[in-house]
């Protein structure tokens, strides 16, 4: 029985599989004591290994690898971005450099897809990557997140003052929380008309913000994606490759 765990900057989602089989699924934060919740005693004591993908600092790598060591003795196995897995091959020179959560992702969009395709991964930050129909990374973008937006508007501004609220508008705002969030759901907007201006290719969506993605994929005029699929496990399902070899 393996743990799989995708420990991004804002959330933690984590799978029990055995085999090919999901046995349990969940998420949270690294500081709620019910992060596991679902595992039960039985079931810990036979996790036989835990495979993390994860972006957090160190600190916060050692806080969650404390964590899962005080349920399971399974070795915790920490799967970062490699030069290459199978035919994908990435395009930094530095591999190293480039998140865990990006190559995971790529490397379930390209076992699923075996051919051109773009990622997206809107979580914290949103993150855009390109593969061809050979298997290489051409690159991508990192752009803020729809959370990471609204703060630094909230933290970096004395008179954008605003509670949070969910909006889903694009309208012009009429009140300064209405302006902020609809404004960064224009955005988004802007993002998913340019992605369906430019690209002829499959389009794999994950992160937590994915189906606002998705949403406004599907609403762009004029879009030329043949095929744009929401994958929310995208990452734990290129994190179980990887670890399986």
């Amino acid at each position: 029985m393996n743990l799989l765990v995708d420990a991004g900057n804002t959330r933690i989602k984590w799978q029990l599989r055995d085999g090919g089989a999901l046995l349990r699924a969940g998420s949270g934060s690294l500081e709620a004591n019910d992060l596991f919740q679902g595992i039960t005693p039985g079931q810990w004591e036979v996790v036989s290994s835990v495979s993390v993908s994860t972006v957090r600092s160190e600190s916060a790598r050692q806080s969650l690898e404390s964590v899962i060591s005080a349920y399971t003795s399974a070795p915790v196995r920490f799967f970062w971005t490699r030069a290459s897995h199978g035919q994908l091959v990435c395009a930094y020179s530095d591999p190293a450099t480039m998140g865990a959560d990006r190559w995971h992702a790529m490397v379930g969009a390209w076992d699923l897809i075996r051919g051109a395709c773009a990622v997206v991964d809107a979580g914290s930050a949103i993150t855009i990557d390109w593969i061809d129909h050979h298997g290489y990374h051409l690159g991508g973008y990192i752009l803020p997140g729809r959370n990471m937006m609204t703060g630094s508007l909230r933290q970096g501004t004395a008179r954008v003052l605003f509670e949070s609220q969910e909006a889903r508008g694009t309208t012009p705002g009429r009140s300064t929380a209405e302006c902020v969030f609809h404004g960064v759901n224009w955005m988004i907007e802007a993002l998913a008309f340019k992605l369906g201006r430019d690209l002829e290719v499959p389009v794999l969506i994950t992160g937590g913000d994915g189906a606002l993605i998705k949403e406004a994929l599907d609403n762009s005029d004029g879009c030329r994606i043949p095929r744009a699929e929401l994958r929310p496990d995208l990452v734990l399902d290129g994190l179980a490759l990887v670890e399986s070899g």
